[in-house]
């Protein structure tokens, strides 16, 4: 497998960690609590600031050399193109949001969980389409010429909340992932450390 494509999947993998997080708190807007603004906002940071900046790009890559090589998947790469531009829009709109609620209202949750559900749910099926559809064409399709040139044109950036070091701002955040992976890792029926297995 190509390091890139390992590369991405790993990102995708990652960004569902922080999706789950998400969608956590936007569902206790469902039973009427407050969620937790400074980490829906930590968590929107993340995303706006590491995947809509290098994560796409490399992909907007792989992307390009893909339909030289396949044009038939032109119509499925201009889709997803312009879904990275929309999810980056909407990202931003959502962090924007919710750096608005500080004023918390019935009103604002409302928006907060709508808006946020949307941002989930297009997330999600966007990473599905690239990983079940499009990665595996360029795997099958590009050759080692294609992949050293890409990997030639990808800049390196140090993922700021998986990477080696991790910055007081995302700590945090940092420390609730960490956990959630460790209690679903305890009570996973095929864990060891479950004693119900």
């Amino acid at each position: 497998m190509s390091q890139v494509i390992a590369a991405l999947n790993s990102d995708h993998a990652n960004v569902a960690k922080l999706l789950d997080l998400l969608e956590s708190e936007i569902l206790a807007i469902e039973v009427g609590k407050t969620p937790d603004y400074p980490l829906l906002r930590n968590i929107m940071q993340y995303i706006t600031q590491y995947p809509d900046r290098y994560h796409h790009p490399k992909e907007d890559l792989i992307f390009a050399q893909l339909v030289r090589r396949e044009p038939e998947v032109r119509v499925d790469v201009d889709a997803l193109l312009k879904e990275h531009v929309s999810l980056g829009t909407a990202g931003w709109e959502f962090d924007r949001l919710l750096r608005k609620a500080d004023v918390d209202s019935v009103h604002m949750r409302e928006g907060v969980a709508a808006a946020g559900f949307a941002y989930i749910r297009a997330l999600r099926e966007h990473m599905l389409i690239e990983e079940s559809i499009i990665f595996p064409i360029a795997m099958e399709v590009l050759t080692v010429e294609d992949w050293k040139l890409i990997d030639k044109k990808i800049g390196t950036a140090k993922d700021p909340l998986f990477g080696s070091e991790i910055p007081d701002e995302y700590q945090r955040l940092y420390g609730l992932i960490v956990d959630r992976t460790e209690r679903r890792s305890i009570t996973s029926p095929r864990s060891r450390r479950n004693p119900a297995t």
